[in-house]
C-alpha cells in the first residue's frame, strides 16, 4: 500500500512540477521574472494564510524553526526559482538548463550521508548515473551556446540554492522523527517557506511596475493562479509528503523525469518536436528513477549508531516495502548543521 502511494505521490510531483515550466515559459513572454515570482507567492500566502487559520494548522514553534523553514523557502522557492527562470530571460536554452539541472540528484546524493546519514547504495549510485545519461540524452540535440557567462552561473545557482534547501529541509523533518515529535502541517511549513522566498524577492522588485489586479490581463491571471496554486502549493505540498517518507537523494531523483515530461507537455501544447531520442532518454530515466526508488542494500553509517530494528521496520522490510530512511536515528538535532551555507 505504501508503495502504491509513493508512486502516485511521485508520479503527481512530476506532473506539478513540469507543469510549472511550460506555464513560465509561457508568462516570461509577457512578464519579467522578479514580477512573475513576486505575484505568485504573494498569491501562494494569502491562500495559505486563509488555509492555514480556517484548518486551525497554526502550531508553537521556536524561533530558531521558524528562521530555518523561512531559509529553506528563501532557498528553493525563492533562489532557485529566480535563478532558472532568469537563466531563461537572459537567453539560455532550456536544453542547456535542463542538463545542468542534473547536477541536484547527484550533488545530493553526494552530501545526504554527510549531512543527514542516509547512505546512497551502489544501486542508488548506478540509478543516478543512468538518469544523467537520460538527460544527456534528451537535450544533447537542443543545445545552444553563446549565452553569457554570467547567465550561465545561473542555472549552477538554482541547483546550489535547491540542493541545500532540500537537505535543509529533510534534517529537519528527520530532527521532527529524532525526537519523536508530531511533524508540523504541511500548509503552516509552506507559508514560512513562501514568506522566506518573498523576503528574497521583495528587495529586488522594480517599483516602477505596480502590484495590482489590474496590472494582468486574464491570460496572466490564469497562469499566475496555475503557478500559484498546482506548480507551488500543489508540488511543494506533494514535496514535502515526500520528504517525509523517503531519503532526500530518492526524492531528488524524481528530477531527471522532470526535463523528458516537461518535453512531452511543451509538444502536446506548444507542438514541440518530440524526437525519438526524446522518448528513448524518457525510458532510460525512468529506468534510473526505479534503481533510486529501490535501493537495495545499503551500507550503515557508522556515525549514527545502530539501525532501529523496531517491529514496524521489520514487517516494512519482510514485505518488500521501500524504507522511509535508512532507520538511522540522528545523534542529536541540536548541533549545527554539517553543511556550509
Amino acid at each position: 500500500m505504501q508503495a502504491v502511494s509513493l508512486l502516485g505521490l511521485s508520479g503527481l510531483f512530476v506532473l506539478m512540477w513540469s507543469s510549472g515550466w511550460i506555464a513560465s515559459r509561457l508568462a516570461i513572454g509577457e512578464l519579467d521574472v522578479i514580477t512573475l515570482l513576486l505575484a505568485r507567492y504573494l498569491i501562494v500566502l494569502v491562500a495559505l494564510l486563509v488555509m492555514v487559520t480556517l484548518l486551525s494548522h497554526w502550531r508553537r514553534m521556536s524561533l530558531s524553526e521558524m528562521l530555518q523553514q523561512m531559509l529553506v523557502g528563501s532557498l528553493v522557492h525563492g533562489i532557485y526559482l529566480m535563478a532558472a527562470l532568469s537563466a531563461f530571460e537572459e537567453g539560455v536554452s532550456a536544453g542547456l538548463v535542463a542538463f545542468i539541472m542534473t547536477l541536484h540528484p547527484m550533488l545530493t546524493a553526494t552530501l545526504s550521508a554527510r549531512v543527514n546519514g542516509e547512505e546512497v547504495s551502489a544501486r542508488q549510485w548506478q540509478g543516478l548515473l543512468i538518469g544523467t545519461l537520460a538527460i544527456v540524452l534528451t537535450v544533447s540535440d537542443s543545445y545552444r551556446h553563446g549565452a553569457s557567462g554570467a547567465a550561465l552561473l545561473l542555472p549552477f545557482l538554482a541547483v546550489l540554492a535547491l540542493t541545500v534547501g532540500s537537505l535543509l529541509n529533510r534534517h529537519l523533518e528527520l530532527c521532527h522523527k529524532a525526537r519523536a515529535e508530531q511533524p508540523l502541517p504541511v500548509l503552516l511549513i509552506l507559508l514560512l517557506q513562501s514568506t522566506g522566498a518573498l523576503l528574497v524577492l521583495l528587495p529586488m522588485r522594480d517599483s516602477s511596475i505596480p502590484l495590482q489586479a489590474d496590472t494582468f490581463n486574464t491570460d496572466e491571471w490564469v497562469l499566475l493562479l496555475w503557478l500559484a496554486f498546482v506548480a507551488s502549493l500543489g508540488a511543494y505540498a506533494v514535496l514535502q509528503l515526500l520528504l517525509r517518507q523517503i531519503s532526500t537523494t530518492r526524492v531528488a531523483s524524481l528530477g531527471y523525469l522532470i526535463p523528458p515530461a516537461t518535453m512531452v507537455q511543451a509538444y502536446l501544447i506548444f507542438g514541440d518536436r518530440l524526437s525519438a531520442v526524446d522518448v528513448g532518454g524518457l525510458a532510460v530515466a525512468a529506468i534510473g528513477v526505479y534503481c533510486v526508488m529501490t535501493p537495495g542494500r545499503a551500507r550503515p553509517s557508522t556515525d549514527f549508531g545502530p539501525i532501529n530494528r523496531s517491529p514496524g521496520a521489520a514487517l516494512m522490510t519482510a514485505r518488500g516495502l521501500p524504507l522511509s530512511m535508512n532507520h538511522q536515528p540522528l545523534r542529536t538535532c541540536n548541533a549545527p548543521l554539517d553543511i556550509e551555507l
